[in-house]
């Protein structure tokens, strides 16, 4: 999770001097030379080679560092659909292996960068945000961030379930579902989503929604990388004026209470679900000692409302709380959160809101990391937040999505398990060790009939079995029954790389997901 601000300066200025040392020149794979020649040809002055400040710009605005050291062949930089459209139209026929870059937000490597054996999409220049039907829909590009979509939305005092940073991209956010501060009450971000414009592999161009291509709509809403290029997102507003919200720190003694008091206040939600409150447990490297970190926000300009009724006794270190923007916060939580630049792994479960099965969590990870605390740039923390019952209630009063969660297995908490660090020879202990974390809350969650087998897709490594986990065998096959109706020669398994892939048919595992974090 977050590390300080002073500290992330010094990794930024750390990863920028080893990027510079470790992109080069790499390796071109001679067929993928091939493919960027032709791209360049076909897109003349948007295909960016190695040697090239636009390549490097757009490889160190990774959020991870080892995301921006992986080196593509090239990078191309649609600016419509119709590039897009001719690029996947030139892999297919050419057999050109690729990955698509939106936000370049999620952590684990070759999520949506490639090597020298490909090419990368990237899709920051297919922007553009607008409101539409009488501002009841808000219509973006897929390379926008949530901070562009909010930027027209705020002074119309609108809003929607977005991202809550306002750097995450709104592309990758919606393809594994998203959960921002209006999900209590209006469930996943792609619940909302009301059409998609998606190019098909073979660079055809259609719109999914409840009329059109209905079954791909449905697919889309846990998408990842199997069904297209989604180039624009349609999606419903809510009016919303100022909030109150913001952090607090406390002292690593308040966990027990902080949390019992967090599996009430996630019941509560099923009579207020205007309220969202995140909590880290978080090794603080510079104060040489464990902190909590929160993230509270209430859709109602109203300091301690009744749904925070068992906080308001509580003292905290730090307190950032206060009548805001959402914009506001949301770059809050950027400028504590501006991105890892160094050595990183996510992962993610999810589990019966339990306090004690939290602190029991956090036990476990000190055994796992405390020897490594003086390693350069340790951090790791593990976080919750609220996955209410009424989730699965909102996404099947917008025509479901693929997601296994239902009503009756009650209030879950998603946790993140997040360990930074520098030294890429400590890769192999960091990456053990928190997979080791994560073993051992699955079947300690298993042993306590604490657990849920769904994984949220945008906290997930790719080592995680996002697809098969997530989703009941009823659905993983119609799923795998709408790829082949889209994607009929299976050309975004064989060529693109990076996201969470379906398997081939219900029997097998899933695709490679690319995750190369333990080579």
């Amino acid at each position: 999770m977050p590390l300080s601000l002073s500290l992330a300066v010094v990794l930024f200025s750390t990863f920028a001097c080893a990027l510079q040392a470790e992109l080069g020149t790499p390796e071109i794979d001679f067929g993928a030379k091939t493919c960027c020649n032709a791209l360049s040809s076909l897109l003349p002055g948007q295909v960016f080679w190695p040697s090239s400040g636009r390549y490097i710009a757009q490889q160190s605005s990774y959020y991870s560092g080892e995301q921006a050291t992986m080196t593509p062949a090239c990078r191309v930089s649609p600016e419509s659909t119709f590039d897009v459209s001719r690029i996947l139209e030139l892999a297919s026929a050419r057999k050109c292996h690729f990955a698509v870059r939106t936000g370049g937000h999620m952590a684990w490597t070759g999520a949506s960068n490639i090597g020298s054996e490909g090419f990368a999409i990237d899709m920051q220049r297919v922007k553009g945000v607008e409101l539409l039907e009488n501002k009841s829909v808000v219509s973006f590009g897929a390379g926008s961030r949530w901070r562009d979509v909010y930027a027209l939305l705020q002074p119309e005092n609108l809003t929607t379930v977005g991202g809550r940073v306002g750097d995450v991209g709104v592309g990758g956010f919606l393809l594994g579902g998203g959960i921002g501060f209006l999900s209590a009450e209006h469930g996943f971000g792609s619940d909302n989503v009301i059409n998609y414009e998606v190019v098909l592999a073979n660079g055809s161009v259609i719109n999914a929604n409840r009329e059109q291509h209905s079954n791909l709509y449905w697919a889309l809403k846990l998408g990842s990388t199997n069904f297209g290029i989604v180039t624009r997102f349609d999606m419903l507003t809510f009016p919303q004026g100022l909030v109150w919200g913001g952090s607090q720190f406390f002292a690593i003694k308040d966990a027990p209470v902080l949390l019992e008091r967090l599996v009430t206040f996630t019941e509560k939600l099923a009579t207020d679900p205007k309220g969202f409150f995140g909590l880290s447990l978080a090794w603080n490297p510079e104060a040489k000692d464990y902190i909590i970190w929160t993230l509270q926000t209430y859709l109602q300009p109203e300091p301690y409302p009744a749904l925070w009724s068992e906080f308001v006794s509580l003292t905290p270190l730090v307190d950032m709380m206060g009548i805001k923007s959402l914009v506001d916060i949301t770059e809050e939580f950027q400028e504590a959160d501006p991105g890892k630049r160094g050595r990183s792994r996510w992962l993610s479960m999810t589990y019966k809101a339990n306090a004690q099965f939290h602190l029991d969590l956090h036990a476990k990870g000190i055994e796992l990391f405390e020897p490594y605390h003086d390693h350069a740039g340790v951090h790791w923390a593990v976080s919750v937040q609220p996955i209410p019952a009424r989730f699965a209630t909102v996404a099947a009063e917008n025509g479901g999505n693929p997601t296994c969660l239902r009503e009756s297995h009650g209030d879950l908490w998603v946790m993140l398990i997040t360990t930074d660090w520098l030294d890429p020879s400590d890769d192999n202990i960091m990456n053990t060790n928190a997979e080791a974390l994560l073993t051992w809350a699955e079947n300690e969650a298993q042993r306590r009939d604490l657990f849920s087998p769904f994984i949220y897709m945008n906290y997930a490594s790719g080592s995680e079995s996002v697809m098969a986990r997530s989703t009941d065998h009823e659905t993983l096959k119609k799923m795998i029954q709408v790829k082949k109706t889209y994607d009929p020669q299976d050309s975004f398994d064989a060529l693109w790389h990076g996201g969470f892939k379906l398997p081939q048919n219900e029997g097998q595992k899933p695709a490679m997901n690319y995750d190369r974090s333990e080579l």
